[in-house]
């Protein structure tokens, strides 16, 4: 973390956030951004066989529906990070809300399935830009101890909050609306947000850095989750020892050597080599894999299950998955709290363990 002193902004004399009232009204407007770029993780899950229906979508094409917001939002994640610091992180922050809410816009009057895709990678680019950006001031607002641990316990479970809500208003508005509905959601939230950040959200940034953003090393892993996604998605029916299948994933694992040779070479990386050195950060980045490998795509193939199989309604469907989402919410506070009283490596375990449990549960 930086040092920036969260009552200043990036000039250094002008207190942004005086008070507490002021630096909770600003941690709530970012927490609603947040909450809507989780929110799009999920709301459009329960909406897919209707999209898919709708726009003719060949079945083996519908997942990249959902995929090419994940990819674009976890492959630029570092890249908003940078610059975020670089740049400002309110700007940043105000630049990736405008882009999530114009491709949202975008998304609700698409009439085809690649024109939908590629405003859904336009989504995942804002929200690269929204997430890190957001998280970089809430730490910079609130000191280390327990004000910080509160606000990161809230934190957490408005990421719940966003899985929980977003099922249930992806069954809600196809069901009564449309599925344009649940992109006209964050249309509404975003042009509400937009104007009120520069007026509540402080603004700060590294002092005295130089402008350096490791393009080539957020083109080289994007391109690598691209290539090794579609080369997966389209295995089935062209078979896993198809000439072009193994092509692709060769393509996929090229990419990524190469991303490992610029972060190694490059002046200021993306992704400091150095960093996998530490034991805690190494094991809770790959918990992290795990569970978002597992879970979202848990819910994906869960989703199209209940209403291709078990021929559930939208509404239903959402409605099924709410103990997912209750459960998180219920448990961010208390999690936190376990973190600082037990240790980080217990409550990761016990987690994945319960998560993994309850998804071998559902199988039967």
């Amino acid at each position: 973390m930086t040092s920036v002193d969260p009552r200043s902004d990036i000039r250094g004399g002008t207190p942004a956030v005086p008070g507490g009232v002021r630096r909770w009204r600003a941690f709530a407007l970012l927490a609603v951004a947040y909450f809507m770029t989780a929110v799009d993780l999920l709301i459009v899950n329960v909406a897919l066989p209707t999209i898919g229906a709708e726009l003719r979508f060949a079945e083996a094409d519908l997942q990249w529906v959902v995929t090419a917001y994940a990819i674009t939002f976890g492959g630029f994640l570092l890249l908003g990070g940078r610059a975020a610091d670089l740049l400002g992180r309110r700007r940043t922050f105000t630049a990736g809300l405008a882009l999530f809410t114009a491709a949202s816009l975008a998304c609700a009057l698409a009439t085809g399935g690649t024109f939908l895709i590629i405003m859904r990678a336009v989504q995942g680019l804002g929200a690269a830009a929204v997430l890190p950006a957001a998280l970089s001031i809430v730490m910079n607002m609130f000191p280390e101890g327990t004000e910080r641990n509160k606000a990161l316990g809230i934190w957490g479970a408005v990421g719940a909050g966003g899985a929980t809500f977003g099922v249930l208003a992806g069954g809600a508005l196809t069901r009564y609306g449309g599925w344009p509905d649940i992109f006209y959601l964050n249309v509404v939230v975003g042009g509400a947000a937009l104007p009120l950040t520069r007026r509540v959200v402080p603004q700060s940034r590294l002092p005295a850095a130089r402008r350096r953003y490791d393009l080539p090393g957020a083109l080289t892993v994007t391109g690598a989750l691209v290539v090794a996604v579609y080369a997966i998605s389209r295995a089935p029916d062209t078979g896993w020892t198809d000439t072009r299948t193994l092509a692709l994933l060769a393509g996929a694992a090229a990419l990524l050597v190469a991303f490992v040779v610029v972060e190694a070479g490059v002046e200021a990386p993306l992704l400091p080599l150095r960093l996998f050195r530490l034991k805690t950060l190494a094991g809770s980045n790959a918990v992290g894999f795990l569970l978002g490998a597992g879970f979202y795509g848990y819910i994906f193939i869960g989703t199209l299950y209940m209403q291709q199989v078990l021929g559930y309604s939208p509404m239903t469907t959402g409605l099924a998955w709410l103990t997912v989402g209750l459960t998180g919410v219920v448990f961010a506070g208390p999690a936190q709290l376990l973190v600082a009283r037990t240790s980080v490596k217990l409550v990761m375990a016990a987690g994945m363990t319960l998560t993994g449990t309850g998804i071998l549960w559902a199988t039967q």
